[in-house]
């Protein structure tokens, strides 16, 4: 008699073995990314690539602003205004591919100083608020992009709409509470704009797919664009943890 058929009670042994192993998790075939095409794949390591530089530009702007270099920070809003909107007016051709780096870094660089006041905060907060939130960020960013990386139908490109929509609301109460000076107000602005920005993620990484498959290979600008969303995402958890520890601390000290 067969191994099988003397257990009666589980019955067919293999049959479960073989399921088994096709039930297995198998990070390849969920990093499967051979629906883009090899062109849009190359794009893509390079808007990555790109991305990585800007954060690095972005952690030296911190840096050397926080120990009183170029220690400009409402300067640096303006700055980085103008070389984004420079990039954006830029074509990406061998004769301005130079050009594009040095805007995109100087954009980067720019950001990092004037994010540089709201770091010193949070460090004098809590020294540990900043890596939590860079962690944070970094988890949530993969996790989006991946998402809209993997979905074989562009459907995040129908969000555009409503993320415009969410923006101008956004707008709408930041205007009021310069007036009202509203803590729930502000609490929705944080917390609907952390949402906004998660949604961008997923609309700006689908968007930047279908341009590379029209043709648009601006791998720079379309970096700009992550950068961005990545570091929206960023500045809203910072704020959050330092509100939360904040609030943490006032509750101790009250006790």
């Amino acid at each position: 008699m067969s191994q099988t058929s003397s257990f009666p009670f589980f019955g067919n042994t293999n049959q479960f073995q073989s399921n088994n192993k096709s039930n297995k998790f198998n990070l390849k075939t969920i990093l499967d990314f051979s629906t883009l095409q090899p062109r849009v794949q190359n794009h893509l390591k390079n808007v990555y690539t790109c991305l990585l530089g800007a954060t690095l530009c972005a952690t030296l702007g911190i840096c050397l602003s926080m120990n009183g270099w170029l220690n400009y920070p409402r300067l640096a809003i303006f700055a980085s205004i103008i070389t984004s909107v420079w990039l954006f007016t830029l074509d990406f051709n061998a004769r301005t591919q130079m050009q594009c780096f040095g805007l995109m870094s100087a954009t980067a660089l720019f950001t990092g100083i004037y994010l540089s006041p709201l770091i010193n905060l949070a460090i004098n907060v809590d020294p540990q608020i900043v890596m939590t939130a860079f962690l944070m960020t970094t988890i949530i960013f993969v996790c989006f992009t991946l998402s809209a990386l993997l979905t074989k139908k562009r459907t995040y490109l129908y969000l555009g709409g409503l993320l415009a929509t969410g923006s101008s609301i956004m707008l709408l109460l930041s205007l009021m509470n310069l007036f009202g000076r509203s803590q729930l107000i502000f609490n929705i602005n944080l917390y609907f704009g952390l949402a906004i920005a998660c949604g961008y993620v997923l609309y700006d990484t689908q968007l930047i797919i279908e341009r590379a498959n029209n043709g648009d290979m601006h791998y720079v600008k379309h970096a700009l664009l992550l950068f961005t969303d990545l570091v929206d995402i960023f500045v809203r958890i910072l704020i959050i943890l330092i509100k939360n520890s904040t609030n943490k601390e006032k509750k101790n000290k009250n006790r």
